[in-house]
């Protein structure tokens, strides 16, 4: 994404975070809600780009995929640490 372009933005919510992720794609969009949600859990500046992994999910929709792909996320985080 280019330099200065809103990747994500958190928005109002009185009890869970909400976001609103952006991209020029529906990948790039999904990849910044991934980035969205750990930087909930961690500062993301201050993680080191080490392995590398291909994650495939799938969806009935663009909702229920999304869901899928940040479940998996969240899923291998919590199992490989």
């Amino acid at each position: 994404m280019e330099r200065g372009k809103t990747m994500f933005e958190f928005l109002e919510h009185m009890a869970d975070a909400y976001i609103a992720a952006y991209g020029r794609d529906l990948n790039e969009a999904f990849e910044n809600a991934a980035l969205a949600m750990f930087e909930t859990m961690t500062s993301s500046s201050d993680v080191k780009h080490v392995i590398e992994e291909e994650v495939e999910v799938e969806g009935e929709d663009e909702q229920s995929l999304l869901y899928n792909w940040l479940e998996e996320l969240l899923v291998r985080f919590e199992v490989g640490q």
